[in-house]
């Protein structure tokens, strides 16, 4: 008798050894997609706080009516509310760019305040 494997056994082995690492590899792109969008959607309500906390100081700018106030990203970082290392996309480690708008709702009477990206 021979002691050993056959070609199909091998064959077999190394097929799913392959699918196995397919599977694995799939996986971890996905969660490193999911996790650059999380770092991205963190990214963007550091952004928001941080033109809420602007606007406190700065209310003498903002609107009283239906008109829109645009606050520059790079006005944040500059006034220091937020870090210069928050203005880079993490998706792709390219610079951020972008504004705040800043809307006054009349039936709430409060501001809301949305990220809007634009590119560099």
């Amino acid at each position: 008798m021979k002691k050993g494997f056959t070609l199909i056994e091998l064959l077999v082995v190394i097929a799913l050894l392959g699918i196995l690492a397919v599977m694995v590899t799939t996986s971890i792109i996905r969660i490193m997609s999911d996790s650059k969008k999380s770092l991205s959607d963190t990214q963007i309500n550091t952004i928001e706080d941080a033109a809420e906390r602007w606007g406190t100081i700065n209310a003498d700018k903002l609107p009283l009516d239906d008109s829109v106030y645009k606050l520059d990203i790079q006005t944040l970082a500059d006034d220091g509310f937020i870090d210069s290392g928050d203005l880079k996309d993490p998706g792709n480690s390219s610079d951020l760019c972008g504004y705040v708008e800043i809307k006054f709702n009349t039936d709430k009477n409060q501001y809301k305040y949305s990220f809007v990206k634009e590119d560099c």
